[in-house]
């Protein structure tokens, strides 16, 4: 298991923001040299387009076509979307995070909100 949290700073929208999340998610599981990662996200728009294969217009698409091009580093890159009540973790990560300027990296382990978070989202 690993966690990070990276700051953007004037995020036009919550998608742009799920999106780069996502791409930061992507490239610190191929620094860390993981083969096989499944990405949960609470957006049912962001998630679709990271499943489909054609291009779109959005502005999301130049992320998205980054995160498309990082699929060889993989044997196995999946998105699934879960509802926001199954997502506490990644909110309590967040929330951790706007308490920070600079990243945050965990590995092998994970800040004690966020362990506490995923058991109880395992739970139901």
């Amino acid at each position: 298991m690993a966690a990070c949290t990276y700051p953007y700073m004037n995020v036009a929208d919550t998608f742009m923001a799920k999106v780069m999340a996502c791409e930061q998610a992507v490239t610190f599981a191929i620094e860390l040299g993981f083969r096989s990662v499944q990405m949960e996200g609470d957006s049912l728009s962001v998630i679709k387009k990271l499943i489909s294969a054609t291009s779109d217009k959005s502005i999301l698409s130049p992320i998205i076509k980054d995160i498309s091009s990082k699929r060889g580093f993989f044997e196995s890159l999946t998105f699934s979307f879960v509802g926001g009540s199954d997502n506490g973790a990644a909110h309590a990560l967040y929330r951790k995070g706007l308490h920070h300027s600079n990243p945050r990296y965990w590995v092998e382990e994970a800040p004690e909100v966020m362990v506490k978070t995923t058991y109880r989202d395992l739970a139901f």
